[in-house]
């Protein structure tokens, strides 16, 4: 099964080229873990490298607006600042995702063009418990999880060559284990397009 499964890959590979397989833009981000909607009391950072390919035509245009998406693969890394002994205070993850992006169809003033994404993807985190002042760690039932964001964000130059967000990222499993405790992130992002 594996000698077949290289020789497909070898013999597809001649096929395509570098071009088909560049990303348009690389991020990264940092984030602090925030509790909104729970007493939680945790000291998480979280950094992430990510390539995102924007789809080749918009999805929809009017006047003022464009919406249009891109597909994003990320790692990264949740780090704890505690030293409690319950639960990982380091947890790698790796994530894939669809996003839409609504922005403006032309700059505003100084070539700046304001921006919303929002996208739900998948997420594979190495631990499932995350360090926290409490008795247990942050269970996250497993190690699967969705992962949602809500980011606004201004792109600069005619090509938005640099784009800065800021938003939210949240984590769960949406109950597809007992447990669900799930991850809120405030995170700041710098994309660059290649």
């Amino acid at each position: 099964m594996k000698n077949s499964l290289l020789l497909a890959t070898l013999t597809v590979l001649p096929l395509t080229s570098w071009s088909d397989w560049k990303p348009d833009f690389i991020s990264l981000a940092s984030g602090q873990f925030m509790s909104p909607f729970h007493d939680r009391h945790a000291d998480i950072s979280q950094y992430r490298l990510a390539l995102a390919w924007e789809l080749t035509e918009p999805r929809w245009t009017s006047s003022h607006l464009v919406l249009q998406g891109y597909a994003e693969l990320a790692i990264g890394q949740w780090r704890s600042h505690l030293s409690t002994g319950r639960g990982a205070r380091v947890v790698n993850q790796a994530s894939a995702s669809p996003v839409l992006r609504v922005s403006s169809s032309s700059p505003f003033k100084w070539e700046i063009w304001p921006f919303f994404d929002f996208g739900i993807g998948a997420s594979y985190q190495t631990e499932e418990d995350i360090e926290q002042r409490h008795p247990s760690g942050i269970n996250m039932g497993g190690h699967w999880q969705f992962e949602l964001r809500s980011m606004v964000g201004l792109g600069f130059g005619q090509e938005q060559s640099v784009a800065i967000s800021y938003g939210w990222i949240h984590y769960s499993n949406a109950h597809l284990y007992s447990i669900n405790e799930g991850m809120d992130f405030h995170t700041l992002q710098m994309s660059y397009r290649l």
